[in-house]
């Protein structure tokens, strides 16, 4: 265990003391483009023939790959500097050893020889009655081929089943057990005994109903629309000359209400410190205490075996051939997102883009919406469409956009992404049309970003004090309907709350029939002025905002008025308000809601915008939304 801690140890030493002087250093991945953009003239060369001066992107991108040459964008000088660590290729732990110790082995193991250790942490879980933890690591234990007694695990896998309260589940288990002592090898006198004791469970456990299964409730619109259940059939999309699509209240939408519920496409997982990598799932970015490692490298988690054989068939498989998450232990965060739309084109086989590349290549100038969202080429169709107002992109941008889409065609190379589809491409020398193909979606990907992008946020479920939640920023991706279908405003009628990479748009007011649903881009009017809002937004997403609050210079919150109408109101939210803190301290997080709801709604009837009192009453219900969250990941838990 010595040599096993050691190694972890010694991967996250010299990662904290890059960390502690990475705001003094440059990205090696920035570094290397702006190398290379400098190679090229820079950003404003006056040369005659300047290459991003060329109408055809692809033509930018060949002639950009041809130019630089072997020197440039060449990724090996990055991947030199990646922390390398080594699985182990022996069992470490034993049936003493601590859970801490066995998430550490679980996470530096060989593949050949995790079983074991899945088995001992599975007992260790056991222990520590966390059942359902233990089920899936038994069942990883199995499915990786542990050899010392299957019926052994079945019959565990059984006894968790019993303490869930779930005696269908369980006596299967304890039915797969016998059938599994039956068929195995040991002694005869063990055999009847441990028979025995199986059909004894069997007995007792086959008539009994179950118990202790309880789905979760979901966060769902309470009527889907029936061309895209993203959104709540209460949303009505236009499109608006001047604005694009719009989305308004079809009918009167109630505060708390749920408008729309939209899937990540490209989510990224990309903390702060990398170290916390290890804290969330790759695949749906959810909190996770009990990890399940990539097959390959120690550098990311899971949350289940399912989100590790998604990402390991699909994108992680050729960030992991990059050993990319390797390079983000000795680079900046900056430096990691050049990779994001690698994740997303690796996500899909080179032979689906190259089929489709019409489809997304010429966005669709359909007027009908919302659009389906329901197969994967209808999803993806939805990401190209989204706009890029790529006219009034600046020149500095679209130079980047171009030599990353270079860098990440070099990247691919260097993985099995041509291959795995039965592509030829060189690994040297000129651009294939293939490539080219693919070089021109990473380009657009790289402008739908810019517009479109949104962070996800990661909860902390440690917190002792059962009234606070903790966020931090872990990554981003694009929300397809959220980002194409509502405006920014600086005081939207909405919040955002996302569950891993799921993302949910609820109403933080009510609604009336025919008023606008939006969004907010920026920054709440309450925290920034609208001189340097508008700024901000003219700058990343290239309009200038024109909402109430801007048009009207509404004031920052320390100059907003704190007036009460009248002492029945006052009175009525003080008791509302104890109602809130008190369902807070109890766990009671839907009561909590529910009284947040009347406290908007008398607010929005008795007061008028802007005012201290409706700002303070909007972040105290977003951090309700935040603790349902986390209330729901540590249930997950």
């Amino acid at each position: 265990m010595e040599e096993l801690t050691a190694a972890l140890n010694q991967s996250q030493d010299s990662s904290r003391r890059f960390e502690h002087v990475q705001d003094n250093q440059k990205s090696i991945i920035r570094e290397m483009l702006n190398d290379a953009i400098d190679s090229l003239g820079g950003y404003n060369s006056v040369c005659p023939v300047f290459i991003f001066d060329m109408e055809d992107v692809e033509e930018k991108i060949s002639s950009v790959h041809s130019m630089l040459g072997a020197d440039y964008l060449n990724l090996d000088t990055a991947m030199k500097k990646c922390v390398k660590v080594e699985k182990i290729q022996e069992l470490v732990v034993n049936e003493n050893s601590s859970v801490r110790d066995l998430n550490i082995a679980v996470l530096m193991t060989h593949w050949d020889y995790i079983a074991s250790v899945y088995f001992l942490r599975g007992n260790a879980l056991m222990i520590a009655k966390r059942w359902t933890n233990a089920i899936n690591d038994f069942n990883m234990a199995i499915h990786h081929k542990y050899s010392d007694g299957i019926y052994k695990i079945h019959h565990k896998i059984g006894q968790c089943y019993v303490k869930k309260k779930q005696y269908q589940s369980a006596t299967k288990s304890f039915q797969a057990a016998l059938d599994n002592l039956n068929s195995s090898k040991v002694c005869k006198k063990v055999q009847a005994g441990f028979s025995k004791i199986l059909k004894e469970c069997i007995s007792k456990f086959s008539t009994k109903p179950e118990e202790g299964v309880k789905r979760q409730a979901e966060i769902v619109p309470a009527i889907a629309n029936a061309i895209d259940p993203r959104l709540s059939d209460s949303v009505e999309i236009i499109e608006e000359v001047g604005k694009g699509r719009t989305a308004f209240a079809k009918t009167s939408i109630g505060v708390g209400s749920i408008i729309s519920v939209d899937d990540c496409v490209g989510a990224h997982l990309n903390p702060d410190d990398p170290q916390k990598s290890l804290q969330y799932c790759l695949q749906c970015l959810k909190n996770i205490t009990v990890l399940y490692p990539c097959s390959s490298c120690p550098r990311v988690v899971f949350c289940s075996r399912e989100c590790q054989e998604i990402a390991e068939g699909s994108f992680h498989k050729y960030q992991c051939q990059l050993d990319l998450y390797g390079l983000r232990l000795k680079d900046t965060k900056d430096g990691c997102t050049i990779f994001n739309s690698l994740a997303i084109i690796a996500g899909k086989p080179a032979s689906f883009w190259l089929e489709n590349q019409t489809k997304f290549l010429v966005p669709n100038a359909a007027s009908d919406w919302p659009t389906p969202n329901n197969t994967d080429l209808e999803k993806l169709t939805n990401l190209f469409n989204m706009i890029t107002n790529e006219e009034d992109v600046s020149r500095e941008s679209q130079v980047r956009h171009i030599i990353v889409s270079v860098l990440i065609l070099r990247a691919f190379r260097k993985t099995t992404f041509y291959e795995d589809s039965s592509i030829k491409v060189e690994q040297t020398g000129s651009l294939s049309k293939e490539e080219l193909v693919i070089g021109k979606l990473l380009y657009r990907i790289r402008l739908i970003k810019d517009m479109n992008a949104h962070p996800i946020w990661g909860v902390e479920n440690n917190i002792k004090d059962k009234s606070q939640v903790g966020t931090e920023q872990i990554g981003g991706g694009l929300y397809t309907a959220i980002a194409s279908y509502f405006n920014s405003d600086c005081n939207p009628n909405t919040i955002r709350i996302n569950l891993g990479k799921k993302m949910f748009l609820v109403a933080s007011k009510n609604i009336r029939k025919g008023e606008e649903i939006s969004d907010n881009y920026c920054i709440h009017f309450s925290d920034m002025k609208a001189k340097a809002r508008k700024e901000w937004m003219e700058e990343n997403f290239l309009f200038s905002c024109e909402c109430k609050a801007c048009e009207e210079d509404w004031p920052i919150y320390n100059d907003m008025p704190t007036t009460i109408p009248s002492d029945r109101v006052s009175d009525k939210l003080v008791e509302l308000e104890m109602d809130n803190l008190t369902a807070l301290e109890q766990g009671n997080v839907e009561k909590a809601i529910l009284s947040h709801c009347k406290e908007i709604s008398l607010i929005q009837a008795n007061l008028s915008e802007p005012h201290q009192l409706s700002v303070t009453v909007r972040s105290s219900f977003q951090h309700c939304w935040w603790k349902k969250v986390q209330m729901m990941i540590q249930a997950m838990n």
